[in-house]
């Protein structure tokens, strides 16, 4: 009785990571797709890799992200770009980019292109290594 529940735990657990991982690869299609009509690229800095991130006063823990931003700024000294976005201010940005939660950090290439998104708190080293992969 106890391996069944173990094992149907298990699977669900699977079945959750699949569905998250799927979810986030469809999220970053679409919004390639997107980038090519030119609806995301205004967002990018051509060039040189971008990281879009968005957050809000009303965030718990925006003020954390903001930190390790900070942090990743100054390790990347100039190298990146990483603009910062209010999703309550800008909302119709936060609708563009599909934004269901804060913080949410996304990842683009030097192209506009983008390689990854983070939801929810992304500690720095987790970005350095999505940067360095670039």
């Amino acid at each position: 009785m106890i391996i069944e529940r173990v094992l149907l735990t298990g699977v669900f657990a699977i079945l959750g990571i699949l569905v998250f991982t799927v979810m986030r690869q469809t999220h970053v299609r679409r919004l390639n797709r997107a980038g090519q009509q030119g609806q995301a690229k205004e967002t990018a800095v051509f060039g040189q890799p971008t990281l879009l991130y968005f957050r809000s006063d009303g965030c718990a823990v925006c003020p954390t992200q903001s930190r390790y931003l900070d942090q990743l700024a100054e390790r990347w000294h100039g190298r990146i770009t990483i603009r910062k976005i209010d999703a309550d201010a800008e909302p119709e940005t936060a609708v563009q980019f599909g934004i269901f939660t804060l913080p949410t950090t996304i990842v683009m290439d030097s192209k506009g292109t983008v390689r990854q998104i983070n939801y929810g708190l992304t500690h720095p080293h987790k970005l350095a290594q999505q940067l360095e992969a670039l």
